[in-house]
């Protein structure tokens, strides 16, 4: 027969089990995410075609150090940043946001012709975009912010033809973060159809 104390062990034992079991079992799976295009905003052509024979290259692209992390940020106040350790982007967010941007704005201006500054080009660029990322994330129920600062640049003379601040802000409808990424797309959706429409000014009249 099992003593007092051997009856004791024995029940500890097994709520140890089951405390380690259930921990183990707490942790949700983690969710990647990537942000996409647009369509209802980055329809084919709808900026013109001035710059469809252009070589146009995108970056360098800052970002503020707070973003340099694969955890999706979202705020909880003015000046509060949460990080989610099960929703996370599927990859770099600065990466993204860069294909994502050369993909709208080769729709946009009908063109082949976009880079990214930092890859081996085909073609010789005629013009640069470089950004400077100030701002880029959300709050459930509320709004996601982009503030970006960005200059158009000519190749040939290294020269800034246009400085531009964009504060780009859309409406999360949701509580989720699926919500969250939906209207993050579309905000980059809006800054590539600003940056497009400055491009074809310019290379309207270039030519």
């Amino acid at each position: 027969m099992m003593n007092r104390k051997g009856r004791w062990l024995g029940g500890a034992a097994a709520l140890a089990v089951m405390f380690i079991g259930g921990c183990s079992g707490i942790s949700p799976p983690v969710a990647y995410y990537t942000l996409g295009i647009d369509t209802s905003v980055t329809q084919p052509g709808i900026a013109g075609t001035a710059c469809s024979d252009k070589g146009i290259s995108v970056g360098p692209v800052s970002w503020p150090r707070y973003l340099d992390q694969p955890r999706i940020v979202t705020r909880s106040g003015p000046n509060t940043l949460d990080f989610d350790e099960f929703h996370r982007w599927g990859g770099s967010l600065q990466d993204d946001f860069e294909r994502v941007l050369k993909r709208n704005l080769s729709v946009l201006l009908q063109s082949s012709k976009i880079a990214d500054s930092r890859s081996s080009l085909r073609f010789k660029p005629d013009y640069r975009v470089e950004l400077d990322i100030r701002q880029f994330d959300g709050q459930f129920g509320g709004d996601v912010i982009l503030d970006v600062g960005w200059t158009l640049i000519t190749q040939d003379a290294g020269k800034a033809l246009d400085l531009h601040d964009s504060m780009v802000t859309k409406q999360v409808s949701g509580q989720d973060y699926a919500a969250l990424v939906s209207a993050s797309s579309m905000a980059v959706a809006e800054l590539s159809s600003e940056i497009a429409a400055a491009l074809l000014v310019t290379c309207s009249t270039a030519n």
